[in-house]
């Protein structure tokens, strides 16, 4: 599993480029239904796209939320990467249907 990396520009200044992933998956999601996404070994970070709103949890399995959720273990709404130490799993829903890339990196 690659180590997530980013480049320099040709005057040395930092630029988002990153080195792609060569542990990509594309999870389709049905409109309210649920999935749960086993956490790659070796992968310590995700990063996260989708076509449209999405809800993770980690480790557990993940709803859309109903109700207010103020004890501090709510699903969250599209992050945009994570660090996945001592993550197992990936619980993943959304209100529509839509298709979630993760794209894992070790390291």
């Amino acid at each position: 599993m690659r180590v997530f990396r980013t480049f320099e520009d040709a005057m040395g200044a930092p630029t988002d480029i990153a080195t792609p992933s060569d542990t990509r998956y594309a999870v389709v999601l049905a409109a309210g239904v649920p999935k749960s996404v086993a956490v790659p070994a070796g992968a310590t970070s995700v990063i996260f796209n989708a076509t449209a709103p999405f809800w993770v949890q980690y480790g557990a399995a993940a709803a859309v939320p109903a109700a207010d959720n103020l004890g501090g273990g709510a699903p969250e709404l599209s992050p945009a990467a994570r660090r996945l130490a001592g993550v197992a799993s990936l619980g993943l829903v959304a209100s529509e249907a839509c298709v979630v890339s993760l794209s894992f990196f070790g390291g």
